[in-house]
């Protein structure tokens, strides 16, 4: 498992407080709340494997807050494709400027700059609508410490995803 939405369901919800949608190209399976809530009473292993992913979830979230509060643009894009990359697991990242700029909360030609300065430095390479990591350790550098912590805690506590 790599992650789910829902997780006011697994919480004891009646439903998702929000829509999801998919930042990269790759599958999914979407279970009706009634459903998972009904898996869920009839499942404590399942239940106790999502609540550790709702707490894996809270960390990334509180971490990802503290992150964009106190680290420069091109550490949160070095970070940002760092977990991208962990999650598609091929360097050619599917990903445009202007959806990057959202996911990262800035301003799309920020997003641009920011680019310019890692393909400067040989860590991506990027072209319309596609970033390829060409160093992941460069960018774990870059990064500067704000990648890491709540991927420990994720395989601390669910294991590794491959």
């Amino acid at each position: 498992m790599e992650g789910m939405t829902g997780a006011l369901v697994a919480l004891g919800g009646d439903r998702a407080a929000h829509d999801t949608y998919m930042q990269l190209a790759g599958s999914g399976l979407r279970v009706p709340a009634p459903a998972l809530s009904s898996a869920l009473s009839e499942s404590t292993t399942l239940k106790a494997v999502l609540l550790l992913y709702v707490q894996t979830l809270y960390i990334q979230t509180s971490y990802t807050a503290l992150v964009n509060a106190r680290s420069k643009l091109d550490e949160r894009l070095a970070r940002w494709l760092l977990m991208c990359h962990d999650r598609v697991r091929t360097d050619r990242l599917a990903i445009t400027h202007e959806f990057i700029s959202v996911m990262l909360g800035v301003r799309r030609p920020g997003v641009t700059v920011a680019i310019q300065e890692l393909e400067g430095r040989g860590l991506i390479r990027a072209t319309r609508g596609e970033i390829v990591i060409r160093d992941r350790d460069g960018l774990f550098q870059l990064a500067d410490g704000t990648y890491s912590e709540p991927e420990r805690e994720y395989e601390r506590l669910l294991g590794k995803t491959d």
